[in-house]
């Protein structure tokens, strides 16, 4: 008379559970991975707001552009003309200034970006035209995205 041991694993159970916790290792290490959405979702609303900007610019004789404030906790959308300067003026549907802080975001401190009726990016109000492409950044403590404005285009990506 012959005695089996059964207490061992088969290889089909093997497999399964290796199978398992490689599907639910791939889900951890994306969700670790994945940025934070509040900045994510800030990019391209910032990406948005560039663009208006420039689209302004094109249609009317003055140059449209963002700026940030000395702090980059928040930015705002301004209109110049030689006439009356600077003026700070509204979003379509939301107010004049854009606070980053209140959502635990920042981005660089001090910029002008402006766009002239050609679309045409300035690294002030007027007159300085923006030399190669430059690159914005939108943190929220260690993670951080960017925007690159194109030279001469204004191509906004």
């Amino acid at each position: 008379m012959s005695i089996r041991n059964n207490s061992g694993f088969t290889a089909i159970e093997i497999i399964t559970v290796m199978i398992v916790m490689g599907i639910i290792s791939a889900f951890v290490i994306g969700r670790a991975m994945e940025k934070e959405p509040e900045l994510v979702a800030q990019k391209e609303v910032l990406k948005v707001h560039l663009r208006y900007a420039q689209s302004r610019a094109m249609n009317s004789n003055d140059n449209y552009g963002i700026i940030s404030d000395a702090t980059g906790a928040a930015y705002s959308l301004f209109r110049y003309n030689t006439a009356t300067g600077a003026v700070t003026v509204s979003f379509p549907g939301e107010g004049p200034n854009i606070d980053l802080s209140a959502l635990g975001l920042s981005m660089d401190a001090d910029i002008i970006i402006s766009f002239d009726s050609k679309g045409i990016p300035y690294i002030n109000n007027s007159g300085t035209l923006q030399v190669g492409d430059r690159t914005l950044t939108l943190s929220s403590g260690s993670d951080s995205e960017s925007i690159t404005i194109t030279q001469n285009t204004g191509f906004i990506q």
